[in-house]
């Protein structure tokens, strides 16, 4: 059931290139890439065969819903959130902190409509890729994190 979900959210978006400008993060799920990048001032979020997404969507880097790690855990993660016609699609990836862990960083996409999650897709193991890299863009553009609200604002 949740798999037919999947593929009818993702066969209602248009096809378009495979993702553009620098790689945020990137892995494979199954046989598909999932991939964000940014290009212009924009994070693009794109899901499917390489070079030729199902699921293609932008969201403007002062906007997009990014939550790096807060330090604190036995696993270092980040989020990144795109929204898309009262869907929601969270980005994650995650490694574990003890330098002699053996597993892999994974990650994945979580689908949710509301509050339900209508799906969840892993990473192929081994092959997500950090987004630590978010936080330098959103300095570049003059936000600071505040940890007390977990919200993005100008610095001071």
């Amino acid at each position: 059931m949740r798999t037919a979900l999947l593929l009818a959210l993702l066969a209602a978006a248009p096809a378009h290139a495979a993702c553009q400008g620098d790689e945020a993060f990137s892995c494979q799920i199954g046989t598909k890439t999932l991939e964000v990048c940014y290009w212009k001032g924009m994070l693009t979020y794109a899901y499917g065969p390489q070079g030729k997404p199902e699921l293609f969507l932008n969201e403007r880097l002062e906007t997009v819903d990014f939550t790096p790690w807060p330090g604190i855990g036995s696993s270092m993660w980040e989020t990144v959130v795109f929204q898309n016609d009262g869907y929601t699609y969270e980005v994650w990836t995650s490694v574990e902190r003890d330098p002699e862990a053996t597993e892999p960083r994974s990650g994945g996409v979580r689908v949710l409509k509301g509050d339900a999650i209508v799906a969840e897709l892993s990473c192929n193991r081994g092959t997500a890729t950090p987004m630590d890299g978010l936080n330098d863009l959103k300095a570049g553009i003059g936000q600071c994190w505040d940890m007390d609200s977990r919200t993005w604002g100008l610095c001071n």
